[in-house]
């Protein structure tokens, strides 16, 4: 019986919610090696990985707040160390290498009150935002002069198990329990379980998918609405809200419908999968 070839991926941020999950699920189908230093040490990096056979590199490692963490530290993480990854795959002329996904962000396109599409002008608000677009626009002007094909994932908000502080759900679960004040919530955000980021991912891969592309799920929710539906799966208790409007964010997946992923949870299965 003739072997299967089992494609060897690379992972950065192979301890981080998305990196983690990816391995915990295709760990079986691919050959996935974790990269397991920082990656602001380009020179460790290169060393490591010479001489390696790989196929495909995802790069999920970001530092993803905007409040603990400085401008500059940002500013390495994401942005130059992003690029000098892509600088030693490249310069290492690995044969057997053909593709490599970045892990962008929602955030590199700023607020909008319709439908986001790929092609909208990019306008982040943040640093993290920021940061990715850089990388971006890095990918983009220097596409021709790399030996590999390079995806962009532009993935927006997200939970699933185990998603820890920092992002909305378990921050607002805290709040609730707490009888906190909600506040700055009237405002639509686009939902995604981390399953259907897995999915997409991996059909990315597969096809060797080249243009950035939205990971959502292509409807929208208002926040308030959403804490209320987890708090009723909480303790249901009366909880306050500040009813002042704020910038709204959420995707069309027209795109990713069209690679073939054409169902996503809704986000009572969403919530559920955390609560």
């Amino acid at each position: 019986m003739k072997q299967v070839y089992k494609k060897n991926i690379i992972i950065t941020g192979g301890t981080g919610l998305l990196g983690s999950f990816f391995y915990k699920k295709y760990r079986k189908k691919y050959n996935i090696i974790k990269y397991p230093f920082r990656i602001e040490n380009h020179i460790k990096f290169k060393n490591w990985i010479k001489g390696k056979k790989i196929d495909y590199f995802i790069h999920f490692a970001a530092v993803t707040t905007n409040i603990k963490e400085t401008k500059q530290k940002i500013n390495l993480i994401n942005t130059i160390s992003s690029k000098r990854i892509l600088n030693s795959l490249n310069s290492l002329k690995i044969k057997t290498f053909k593709y490599f996904l970045f892990i962008s962000t929602s955030h590199v396109y700023g607020p909008s009150n319709i439908k986001i599409k790929e092609n909208k002008k990019r306008l982040p608000v943040n640093e993290y935002g920021k940061s990715k677009k850089n990388v971006e626009d890095y990918i983009i002007k220097n596409r021709n002069r790399f030996s590999f094909k390079i995806g962009i994932a532009r993935i927006f908000n997200f939970t699933g198990p185990k998603q820890r502080k920092g992002y909305f759900v378990p921050d607002i679960v805290q709040k609730i329990k707490k009888d906190k004040l909600l506040l700055d919530l009237n405002k639509y955000r686009d939902f995604i379980h981390i399953e259907d980021i897995m999915l997409s991912i991996n059909l990315l891969l597969k096809k060797q998918f080249t243009f950035p592309i939205n990971i959502c799920s292509g409807y929208k929710i208002n926040l308030i609405n959403l804490c209320k539906i987890i708090n009723t799966k909480l303790t249901n208790k009366k909880i306050f809200f500040n009813y002042k409007k704020g910038s709204n964010s959420f995707g069309c997946n027209n795109l990713l419908n069209s690679l073939g992923i054409k169902k996503f949870k809704n986000i009572n299965e969403i919530l559920k999968s955390y609560l």
